[in-house]
């Protein structure tokens, strides 16, 4: 039987099942939600752990599982799939109690009441988009949303591309896959005024933080160059703190000229937790807006 360690990514399970008790075509099912393959999406009922499957397998030579699929249902209705990568690579996974999971359930919530006033289309840009919940979330929900998921180079961005491509999205929502190297932001050039700028679970590595916050405030010095209408881009960092260390990124962004608006926290389901009177683990969203500047227009 294969055991968790701490500090895996994933566990390798072996399972065997006799090649004559299989009925093709078949797939691989994990999930500890009562056999069900759709999670909520909703703030009250977020899922334990994530339940994942495999795409069909049609044959015995067709059993691969390197690529699974996660589902949820957003209080729409809607089912979006998510696809990720079966391995090692922290960029291709939705994580344990993601934060990208809690921010995109709580923008669901908040969406309305952050927009800019006037604002018909939603512009959001998502800073280390891995699989691009947040952002596939958002053209799901807004009907002219404008998303622009961006990771590091084009191997970051393999499952990003894939589900930008096979989600559902509504009505006039666009989705756009785009390299930014936080090391080189000057080399990333907008087209599009932002309304808001989004990163969740980017600051796990505090060594990135200072590249992250110079990123930001290069983005929104570039969207209101364009100055199509006056406002500035709302940042949007939600994150699960791993170490205290990761509050560096509070001073930075205040050095950067940013405030912070806003701040909730999501509160993750756990239900071995709640039996043993343990805290569940939150998910922190903060809201930060550059510091009032005067509107030419004032």
């Amino acid at each position: 039987m294969a055991h968790w360690k701490s500090g895996m990514r994933y566990l390798h399970i072996q399972n065997e099942v006799p090649f004559n008790e299989l009925v093709f075509p078949a797939k691989l099912l994990f999930t500890c939600n009562e056999s069900l393959e759709v999670d909520s999406l909703h703030l009250g009922s977020l899922p334990d752990i994530v339940s994942a499957c495999t795409e069909n397998f049609r044959s015995h030579d067709d059993l691969d599982a390197d690529v699974i699929i996660r589902q949820f249902r957003i209080p729409n209705g809607q089912v979006m799939k998510i696809y990720e990568g079966n391995g090692e690579s922290i960029a291709r996974h939705i994580w344990y109690q993601d934060a990208g999971i809690g921010l995109a359930a709580w923008l669901i919530d908040s969406l309305e009441r952050l927009q800019q006033p006037g604002s018909e289309q939603l512009n959001m840009l998502e800073l280390g988009t891995g699989c691009g919940i947040v952002g596939l979330v958002l053209g799901s929900i807004h009907s002219t949303c404008r998303a622009l998921l961006t990771d590091l180079d084009e191997n970051a961005l393999k499952f990003g591309r894939i589900n930008a491509q096979r989600s559902s999205k509504a009505l006039d929502s666009t989705r756009e896959c785009r390299p930014l190297d936080w090391g080189n932001p000057n080399e990333f050039t907008l087209d599009r005024q932002l309304d808001f700028i989004v990163a969740s679970d980017c600051t796990y590595n505090i060594d990135s933080i200072p590249d992250l916050v110079r990123t930001i405030a290069d983005l929104v010095q570039q969207s209101e160059r364009l100055q199509i209408q006056w406002f500035t881009p709302k940042i949007i960092i939600s994150t699960k703190v791993r170490h205290p260390s990761e509050a560096i990124v509070f001073e930075l962004m205040g050095k950067a000229g940013f405030e912070q608006q806003e701040h909730a926290s999501v509160a993750m389901q756990d239900k071995h937790r709640a039996s043993i009177g343990q805290e569940l683990e939150v998910v922190d969203i903060y809201v930060f807006e550059r510091r009032r500047v005067t509107s030419p227009l004032d």
